[in-house]
């Protein structure tokens, strides 16, 4: 809790003391700065140290009570005054109220008196802290407000396809030249990522943003997208264009200089062009979008012109991602890695062979190339709805065509065999059924009808998969399976033969030895001869 400070200040000394004795600084929240003897020691310390309240005797040598509470005024204004006078002083000190004196005291000192004026000064100095506090939340809370509606300004021209006109929007942009940059950080390791330390370098670059244009626009207009994208929108006369050029320099150099001791990031800035009319806002800021994407070809650490980026004569039908479609298709079906990854080869095959193409598309191409396998390869799996996100933002940490290009071959072929593991198991299931129910019950009757049943399928399809799957159709399995049983139990116990036979599943004892001799090679007595 805040402690108010108070300054005595009195030429009888033991006086001062007194009035320091008698003060209830607890019940008041106040501590003493220091108890003075003269006006001079006592000014110097309300300019050094900016007490809250005076207490100060009217009559002292050289600097007098009210001289000192004028020359105090001109640095603490918001200090509080209290003068204590005697007798003959009363109509002196009376008059000294109209000059910024907040109350007055006479000797001798009384205890209660001395803290009843204390008290109303208290409750005085509560009530003025508790209004600056409400004002300066006030200021923040509209501060922020304005902010919120910047971001969200800015965030409906990147998301919006439609114009906006400048008076449909709640923000003014005063200046003749609109501009957008797109300021991208890429992880050098992406499993090195730290949500909490991008918070921070994204307020750093915020921050820094603000500092280097606040000079030199008429408004800067930041938010932040997904994939650590921090979009910027400012405003300027045509007489800035060299010199917001140059702060374009400067931003990406602080942040690169800020960046150096972590290791963790790559920074890339895309610039829009110009723009002279506000409805052409959204193409500035697509346009630096663009450009960050061409670092794909050119390197992160550097700034990326949208106007030295190559434009296609005209767009084209489809991306090479739809024209592979059938084949992509194919390989999920397939489960065939080797083809799949053939397809990407085939999609990024145009950024390896040429230099005049807009390379911001390799980005665009990976996610056309995601969303379709993803669309196909098991709707169902609510497990890869996570994973295509977490595929998609490494995607957009990617650096170079290889990079990319690997990443897509490796994370989609392992997805792709991790798929098929999966079908694989659920094609299995029913046969690993049968195989747990027939190991239970080959004692009791069984036939391939009811088993079929147990585990839910076509008895024609239950054969032909349980053949596939174990080499060996299921009459002959569920024979191996009861003989086995009576071996052991040959071997292990003193039990007759017919019982075995029945304990087996086998209620004709002839018809268990012939089963027997034909499918281990003798007869059962014998077999139990051999291994006794």
């Amino acid at each position: 809790m805040k402690r108010w400070r108070v300054l005595i200040v009195d030429d009888e000394f033991r006086i001062a003391m007194l009035i320091k004795k008698l003060i209830h600084w607890d019940k008041f929240s106040m501590e003493c700065v220091n108890v003075v003897d003269n006006g001079e020691a006592a000014l110097r310390i309300i300019r050094e140290e900016r007490p809250d309240i005076v207490i100060t005797d009217i009559r002292m040598p050289k600097i007098n009570g009210l001289d000192l509470i004028c020359m105090a005024r001109e640095t603490a204004k918001e200090t509080k005054f209290i003068v204590v006078s005697g007798y003959k002083e009363f109509e002196y000190a009376h008059r000294a109220l109209q000059y910024g004196v907040d109350d007055y005291l006479l000797k001798p000192i009384n205890e209660s008196e001395l803290n009843e004026v204390l008290g109303k000064i208290y409750h005085e100095l509560l009530k003025k802290e508790e209004q600056q506090k409400e004002r300066k939340e006030l200021q923040e809370t509209v501060s922020e407000s304005r902010q919120i509606i910047k971001r969200d300004f800015l965030k409906n021209i990147i998301e919006q396809e439609e114009e906006i006109s400048a008076e449909d929007s709640k923000v003014s942009l005063e200046g003749e030249i609109y501009r957008g940059i797109d300021i991208k950080l890429d992880y050098m390791d992406f499993g090195r990522s730290d949500k909490k330390q991008d918070k921070l370098t994204v307020e750093r670059i915020i921050s820094t943003v603000e500092k280097i244009l606040k000079t030199e626009t008429e408004e800067v207009l930041i938010c932040e997208k997904e994939n650590l994208h921090i979009y910027c929108l400012f405003n300027y006369d045509c007489s800035r264009s060299k010199v917001i050029r140059n702060r374009i320099n400067d931003i990406l150099s602080e942040i690169q200089e800020y960046l150096i001791g972590f290791e963790q990031y790559e920074v890339t800035i895309g610039v829009g062009t110009e723009r002279r009319e506000f409805g052409e806002i959204r193409f500035s800021i697509k346009e630096a979008n663009r450009a960050a994407g061409n670092r794909i070809k050119f390197g992160t650490g550097r700034l990326i012109y949208a106007d030295s980026i190559p434009r296609p004569d005209k767009k084209r039908e489809k991306s090479p991602t739809e024209e592979c479609r059938d084949q992509i298709l194919a390989s999920i079906e397939s489960y065939s890695r080797d083809n799949l990854e053939q397809c990407v080869n085939q999609i990024y095959s145009e950024f390896m062979l040429r230099e005049d193409v807009d390379f911001s598309d390799c980005y665009e191409f990976a996610e056309e190339l995601v969303s379709i396998f993803f669309e196909h390869i098991d709707a169902q799996q609510e497990d890869f709805r996570q994973v295509k996100k977490e595929l998609l933002g490494k995607c957009q940490h990617c650096s170079s065509v290889m990079s990319l290009k690997s990443l897509l071959k490796t994370s989609l072929g392992s997805y792709l065999d991790m798929n098929r593991e999966v079908m694989e198991a659920e094609s299995t299931k029913p046969i690993r059924q049968a195989e747990q129910y027939i190991d239970s019950h080959y004692n009791e009757k069984i036939v391939l009808e009811d088993i079929a049943e147990i585990v839910g399928l076509n008895p024609v399809y239950f054969s032909v998969l349980f053949k596939k799957e174990l080499g060996i159709n299921f009459s002959a399995y569920l024979v191996n399976v009861r003989m086995e049983k009576a071996k052991e139990m040959i071997c292990n116990t003193n039990e007759t033969i017919a019982a075995i036979g029945e304990r087996v599943g086998y209620k004709d004892s002839r018809y268990f030895s012939q089963i027997f001799m034909k499918t281990v090679g003798v007869k059962p007595a014998l077999y139990r001869k051999l291994h006794s």
